[in-house]
């Protein structure tokens, strides 16, 4: 039998190689740090009080911190975002942190930066539906914003460019994850074995599944635990009423119907419920689903023609994870 205390008692280079779903070299996995360590500290302070400022909605109502509580990494434990009136949006608040990993934006990856996502909720009708003009003049024509944009940019008034920048500073300023998970791998290459002794017997295997049977690594690898690509896992409600068609509405490529931007696993446990639609409140749910191969709806006949209709990705496939696999792997995820 396997000793995988004495496996992962070595350091990482040294661990059983990752298996993912096609055959593909990945990253391994890695301390979370800061691309940008040096940040502009009056444009953080600029971007802090836009950032909770309900003045920036419509109806005064919602600041970008109704959506991103900091008690939660900046999540908001709904299923999907509140927004002006009450109203529901689309999908469910992604936490923020370590902002200059991610490749692409929202769900749909429809930007590529985050200055340009920072400003987009302002003039989303779902969320505070107020136009970047508007929002401007509010904020130019208040006059506790004066000292701070004098000292964020030199000038006595916002653009829309400015905005962007000083909220995305401010996002830049927020706490990495900082837990058990994050202590372990940062001490795997020069003190492997007081990283592990931090486990125990099922979180181990957790890790060891993770990295091998159970090809979690395919999509979420690296220090984000992310690949920062696009993957249908079959849960688009194609033709349903919580039909989403995912990076399809930003492509207009029928390959992309049901895809969504592979989310970091980093902050786990704060930042319930999951998946795009929040439609998994258990851990152990999102498991039976993976080890069953996705959600692979069975195509009816009146979408036989269909050229959109979607299909699961081909990397998902089903695992064959006991039921004592599938409580370990559990085990592990709930470190991170």
């Amino acid at each position: 039998m396997i000793n995988l205390r004495q496996l992962y008692s070595q350091p990482q280079s040294q661990w059983p190689d990752i298996q993912t779903a096609d055959n593909r070299a990945v990253k391994p996995l890695a301390p979370l740090k800061r691309l940008k360590p040096k940040l502009n500290l009056a444009q953080v302070a600029l971007g802090e009080k836009l950032f909770h400022d309900q003045n920036l909605s419509r109806d005064n109502s919602v600041s970008c911190a109704n959506c991103h509580e900091k008690r939660i990494a900046f999540s908001d434990a709904r299923t999907v975002a509140i927004g002006i009136k009450n109203q529901p949006g689309n999908r469910n608040t992604q936490a923020i942190f370590a902002i200059d990993h991610w490749t692409s934006f929202f769900w749909d990856g429809r930007v590529s930066s985050p200055e340009q996502q920072a400003i987009m909720p302002i003039e989303n009708p779902l969320e505070m539906d107020l136009s970047i003009t508007e929002a401007l003049i509010r904020i130019n024509s208040n006059p506790q914003y004066l000292p701070l944009i004098q000292k964020a940019f030199a000038k006595k008034k916002l653009n829309a460019q400015d905005l962007g920048t000083a909220l995305a500073e401010f996002e830049r300023s927020l706490p990495l994850p900082n837990n058990r998970f994050t202590e372990f791998i940062a001490q795997t290459t020069l003190q492997p074995q007081r990283a592990i002794a931090q486990l125990n017997d099922a979180e181990l295997h957790g890790l060891h599944l993770f990295r091998t049977k159970a090809k979690c690594m395919t999509c979420h690898n690296g220090a984000l635990l992310s690949d920062n690509q696009f993957h249908n896992t079959g849960l688009s409600f194609y033709g349903r009423k919580r039909e989403d068609l995912g990076r399809y509405q930003i492509t207009n490529n029928p390959d992309d119907v049901g895809k969504f931007r592979t989310p970091s696993l980093l902050m786990l446990n704060q930042t319930s419920p999951w998946m795009h639609n929040g439609l998994f409140t258990q851990m152990l749910g999102i498991v039976r689903l993976y080890n069953a191969g996705g959600a692979r709806p069975k195509r009816p006949t009146k979408f036989n023609d269909d050229p959109l209709y979607p299909q699961t990705s081909s990397l998902l496939h089903q695992l064959n994870l006991t039921t004592k696999e599938q409580n370990d792997l559990v085990s592990f995820l709930e470190m991170l």
